[in-house]
């Protein structure tokens, strides 16, 4: 719900502003290649956490937050690695999966299970810790898509965003004057390093041929994956007392949440024309790809529901920029919509108790802590299943209780 504290009328002319500076218009995918993409990538996905491994460690986390995760994932991976093989965005999702499914567990201060890391890794032993257990069996899979250089730096990566996650479980915003924290942090947990690397497959792109353009997108990547997010989500997040960046510039500059809006709106703008004026004359595919990327991340902002915008949709305010807010958000949702039904199936051995959470709310409170001690689940009074293989039934059978889930 809209409060009246929000700034909505800043807040449309913002999304609007920055829509009009790349030219928002997503033709990366015909609706049946979006169709058969998500029910392919689901699937798959969806089989992962049906085997032995992901089953023993993930014992303790409730299967209906895992199956939201594994349609939200599936839902960003086609939608923004669209130009990337179906296989090779299959193996992207499960590493992204990962990442979300043991997001909280990370955010338990990891301190003591990470003490013996560096020698476990070095010495080829098991690690201690469940995030790196299931990583590092998975990693090998992923890598196997990429040259020795993007490989490298989807790695980088990864250890970057584990550290971020150790960082944030303080929700420290950095102390007033320290202006380089907001953005040191956001640059570690927001996963710029691995969209630059995996949006390169070997297949697509030779690392060694094109290893000063990858490299440039590896230094301005972070911008446009991390600000286009802190500005969807900036609805979302307004009330909420976490650490974001919005509201650490707040505390470390000592600025107004207008003001932080305004500055986000700034950067997230230019660091998406940057990018793309920097390979428009000089590597069309590489443009393509990156094009692609950008405008697939804004058409998967609007049509998760985890970001609420249809709130702001519905209010109906007469503004010109609510206006042309509603335009944007229907010509997302006319390209990138597609209802859960369509895609999900059932998977073997990925039985789900209980209902999912059906919107952005709810969803929160499924955002448990993958590693309490009490072992607590989500029960409920309903089955169902989510996942596979919906190429072989030609449809997805009619729904799955949490047809509105966004992680």
């Amino acid at each position: 719900m809209v409060t009246e504290r929000f700034p909505a009328d800043l807040f449309c002319r913002s999304i609007v502003r920055f829509l009009d500076a790349i030219d928002y218009h997503d033709d990366n995918l015909t609706r049946d290649e979006r169709v058969q993409g998500l029910r392919h990538v689901h699937s798959k996905t969806a089989e992962y956490f049906a085997q032995p491994l992901p089953k023993a460690i993930l014992r303790s986390v409730s299967p209906v937050r895992i199956a939201a995760v594994t349609r939200t994932i599936s839902h960003f991976v086609v939608y923004c690695w669209s130009k990337v093989p179906r296989d090779v965005q299959v193996d992207i999702s499960i590493y992204l999966s990962i990442i979300n499914v043991l997001d909280d567990e990370i955010n338990s201060d990891p301190s003591t299970q990470m003490a013996s890391f560096w020698t476990d890794l070095i010495q080829g032993k098991r690690q201690t810790h469940p995030f790196w257990v299931l990583m590092n069996a998975h990693l090998p899979q992923l890598l196997t898509n990429y040259g020795s250089f993007c490989a490298f730096n989807i790695m980088r990566c990864t250890f970057d965003y584990f550290e971020g996650c150790w960082i944030e479980q303080h929700n420290f915003q950095g102390y007033p004057g320290s202006d380089c924290f907001p953005m040191f942090l956001r640059r570690l947990n927001c996963l710029g390093g691995a969209v630059a690397g995996t949006i390169f497959p070997a297949c697509d792109f030779d690392d060694r041929k094109h290893l000063k353009e990858i490299a440039c997108v590896m230094s301005q990547m972070d911008g446009p994956v991390a600000l286009i997010n802190d500005l969807f989500s900036f609805y979302k997040e307004f009330d909420q007392d976490e650490a974001n960046l919005v509201s650490s510039w707040c505390v470390v500059d000592g600025i107004t949440m207008d003001e932080a809006l305004e500055r986000l709106t700034d950067q997230t703008t230019n660091a998406c024309v940057r990018i793309l004026q920097l390979f428009k004359d000089r590597h069309p595919k590489i443009l393509a790809t990156l094009r692609g990327f950008i405008h697939g991340y804004v058409t998967w902002h609007f049509c998760d529901l985890r970001y609420r915008l249809r709130e702001l949709y519905e209010r109906g305010d007469t503004s010109e920029a609510s206006a042309r807010f509603r335009r944007y958000f229907d010509t997302a949702l006319s390209v990138g919509w597609v209802e859960i039904e369509e895609w999900t199936c059932p998977v073997e051995g990925f039985e789900v108790e209980g209902p999912g959470p059906r919107n952005g709310t709810e969803v929160q409170a499924y955002q448990y802590n993958a590693f309490r001690l009490d072992g607590a689940v989500i029960n409920g009074s309903e089955t169902y299943a989510t996942g596979l293989d919906c190429e072989a039934m030609g449809t997805a059978p009619k729904s799955i209780a949490g047809t509105e889930v966004a992680y």
